[in-house]
């Protein structure tokens, strides 16, 4: 069984970007079972340069990220990060809707799910994530991010 400080980096950087985004409805969470989903989204011009690095991505005010990661409540205290197929939208302010490609991120045991796209600010977009589990579950969250100009 893992350890829950095995996977201390990715509940920092969570809350780092967390502590980044502009609103606070700009995380989505949905629970199922024991599998729970966590979605956020943010500007990448307000990254750290550490931040930039992990996630390997430019700071930009007109590009943002979608970071998602689902998790496997094992008991008090522990947590396992679950692989899954991720597929995400947004819907801007003039009702435009774009694909959200991800890619896959894995570090140690963990893995989460990393999107890039861009950005017109000032906006809000809705997000639509959807995730297919390995334990046959559907996962899905949505919520909004306003975005202001830079």
């Amino acid at each position: 069984m893992p350890h829950p400080q095995r996977h201390t980096w990715i509940v920092l950087c969570l809350a780092a970007l967390a502590s980044l985004a502009v609103r606070a409805d700009g995380v989505g969470t949905v629970r199922v079972g024991d599998l729970e989903m966590h979605c956020e989204a943010l500007s990448s011009g307000t990254l750290p340069i550490e931040a930039a690095r992990e996630f390997n991505v430019t700071p930009d005010p007109r590009r943002a990220l979608l970071l998602v990661t689902i998790v496997r409540h094992l008991g008090p205290g522990l947590i396992q990060t679950q692989p899954a197929q991720v597929f995400a939208g947004a819907i801007d302010s003039r009702n435009a809707l774009s694909n959200i490609p991800l890619r896959e991120m894995r570090r140690d045991d963990a893995v989460y799910y990393l999107g890039e796209f861009r950005i017109a600010p000032p906006d809000t977009l809705r997000f639509l994530v959807n995730a297919n589990t390995t334990h046959g579950r559907i996962l899905k969250v949505d919520f909004s991010q306003s975005f202001t100009a830079p």
